[in-house]
């Protein structure tokens, strides 16, 4: 059977593709030069039809696609992942870390996020009528896990998944920079809640529109999505992922999604579903506005499935990217216990749990790894504002707060006692950083020299 035959029997019946701005087909039109046009739609049948083989592995094997491993074990090799285990965690895009802080430690922040929340319920979230997700981000104990001194070993530990090929390229993948996210606690419920579905964060039509952000992707629209690396950082600092500035964006690059379980969740339990194959996904979301319906090359249309222009997640459908085949090769990860760190590509497709038919909380404190950066200087600046006041940061200024903010709580966490480790507050831009540390590389010493200067330390 013909390949455009193939791609028409899945998408019938026809399904309409939001249809942009004329500028868009002109963009479309810039993605593939002609001399890379054939070997571009080559490159996409071959990948449609690993797509579908990768989809049969992924359902076969379930959890178990999600690469994990003992903390304990990687510390003993000098804070490093073994070889073979990273090149695992680079394929698929995720990885479990155990025991990354104690049990005890963990199961103690998650009763001391019940009680703040109890004492404080009319703070908000979402929903607003129960919150899983709290407005909140300086509790005691969201401080305390952003500067404990193993989580910010395991921070580096995963920021050397990433690679950066010009050592003159400011960036530190050493040094973190706290991005102040919020904390689930989902409640046993066997009703649907409303949920995010399958999406990527950090930007939606910048993936093609900006520039340097699509040049990251340069292979894949040269037909070789083959050899495309998501992991090298050098044009990463300074992609856009928000042309549009409407206020919904991230302003920090978190090359690695990440979040700290407070409690034991098994699969499918309230928590994360991912989809284990970074490469193939990405082409494919990447290359699919290419073509159309009937699965031939059309670069005419300003059509780009799942992107929204001012809307900063890209989310694919099963009606737009039916060769992902979301109902196969998206899946819960493993059972997490208190303490264990889960952490996920910036570019990997993921949703939540609709259901968590369990019976115990599913609770986790998101934190991010966020690498040194000149982007993520300016982050910690306003970052580092709102920690001294106890406010919002920047990027959820517009959370629903009901009747209480933190700033008035006067057993709020944005304290220096609560910031556990020097690397901790370093992260937070209360500490100069060292320019003169033995072995840092061209691009290191200056990102450093920068954040110091903007942080006032120079």
């Amino acid at each position: 059977m013909p390949y455009t035959t193939q791609i028409q029997v899945l998408l019938e019946p026809p399904v309409e593709v939001p249809v942009l701005e004329q500028r868009f087909a002109d963009l479309k039109q810039k993605l593939v030069k002609p001399e890379h046009k054939q070997k571009v739609i080559e490159s996409y049948g071959t990948l449609c039809n690993v797509l579908k083989e990768q989809a049969d592995f992924i359902e076969k094997n379930g959890p178990r696609m999600v690469p994990e491993i003992d903390f304990n074990e990687v510390k003993k090799n000098g804070g490093l992942l073994p070889d073979d285990f990273s090149a695992l965690v680079r394929e698929r895009g995720c990885v479990i870390l155990r025991n990354v802080v104690s049990e005890e430690q963990a199961v103690q922040w998650e009763q001391d996020l019940l009680s703040y929340t109890k004492r404080h319920s009319e703070v908000g979230g979402f929903p607003v009528e129960r919150p899983t997700i709290w407005s909140l981000f300086w509790t005691p104990t969201q401080v305390q896990i952003r500067s404990h001194p193993r989580v910010m070993e395991v921070m580096r530990c995963v920021s050397k998944l990433w690679t950066v090929s010009n050592p003159t390229v400011p960036v530190d993948l050493d040094s973190q920079v706290v991005y102040p996210d919020r904390f689930r606690i989902r409640y046993p419920n066997k009703e649907a809640a409303y949920v995010l579905p399958a999406h990527l964060d950090s930007g939606a039509i910048e993936r093609w529109e900006d520039p340097v952000n699509r040049s990251n992707y340069s292979e894949i629209f040269e037909g070789n999505w083959e050899n495309w690396d998501g992991w090298v950082a050098d044009k990463r600092i300074d992609a856009q992922s928000d042309l549009y500035h409407i206020g919904n964006s991230c302003s920090c690059w978190r090359s690695l999604q990440g979040w700290l379980s407070l409690s034991h969740s098994n699969t499918g339990e309230g928590t994360l579903r991912i989809l284990p194959s970074l490469k193939a996904s990405v082409a494919y979301c990447m290359l699919r506005p290419l073509f159309g319906s009937n699965g031939e090359f059309d670069d005419t249309q300003p059509t780009f499935p799942g992107s929204e222009p001012g809307k900063t997640q890209f989310k694919p459908t099963n009606d737009f990217h039916p060769h992902l085949a979301m109902e196969k090769s998206v899946v819960g990860i493993p059972p997490v216990r208190p303490g264990d760190y889960v952490f996920w590509h910036c570019d990997l497709v993921h949703e939540v749990d609709k259901y968590h038919p369990g019976t115990r909380n599913s609770t986790a404190v998101y934190n991010a790894c966020n690498p040194l950066t000149p982007y993520n200087i300016d982050s910690l600046l306003s970052v580092r504002e709102a920690f001294e006041k106890a406010a919002p940061p920047r990027d959820f200024t517009s959370a629903k707060l009901v009747k209480e903010i933190e700033t008035d709580h006067v057993d709020h966490g944005a304290r220096r006692e609560n910031i556990w480790s020097e690397d901790g507050l370093k992260a937070i831009g209360l500490k100069k950083l060292d320019v003169d540390e033995e072995g840092l590389t061209e691009g290191q010493r200056e990102v450093r020299r920068l954040a110091n200067v903007k942080l006032g330390f120079a």
